[in-house]
């Protein structure tokens, strides 16, 4: 496990390929949860997307949380969702400010089952960056599956707004304008 950290650390290039399960789909009336999660978008925790951002955001961002942030990527790569939770919050006690730490460590709560924690990150990304779009979009997959119709509604059409096209072209096929 040590040699794949160290290689996750630094070395990876691509992110790890996601598999979705499509829903069956829903009415604008009764939407499924299978649905809801086929909108959600996952973390771009190796990809240059990310890598980017934090590269500008050095001298911005402490050194500490740049490293904990990799480490927490490698251990969620691995699924040490405890692991990556905790380097997570390393990270942002370091650097508070970073809506991408809030945004991963919102996913790996999620994949640990911890629901409510990751409502309260997607929400932490989103009051630091309102245009982080992707947070709208897993927040508002949890949100309706926690029966919050009506602010997951709000956020996805949050998301659509500030150019998210998966829920621009989802939210069209149900006929809802945002």
């Amino acid at each position: 496990m040590k040699d794949r950290l160290s290689e996750l650390l630094g070395l990876m290039s691509k992110p790890a390929g996601v598999k979705r399960e499509k829903g069956n789909g829903w009415s604008t009336l009764d939407p499924s949860p299978e649905s809801i999660a086929e909108i959600q978008i996952n973390p771009p925790i190796f990809g240059p997307e990310t890598e980017a951002r934090i590269e500008q955001s050095r001298g911005i961002i402490h050194e500490e949380a740049i490293t904990g942030f990799r480490r927490a990527n490698a251990y969620f790569a691995v699924r040490n969702y405890g692991r990556a939770i905790s380097d997570y919050s390393r990270a942002i006690a370091h650097s508070p400010r970073s809506p991408e730490i809030y945004y991963n460590r919102g996913i790996t709560h999620e994949k640990a089952g911890k629901f409510i924690k990751a409502i309260e990150d997607y929400t932490h990304a989103v009051s630091v960056d309102p245009q982080y779009g992707k947070a709208y979009c897993n927040r508002a997959s949890l949100l309706w599956s926690q029966g919050e119709t009506k602010q997951a509604l709000e956020d996805m059409k949050k998301a659509a707004r500030l150019g998210i096209r998966e829920m621009q072209g989802y939210l069209k096929s149900k006929g809802i304008e945002w």
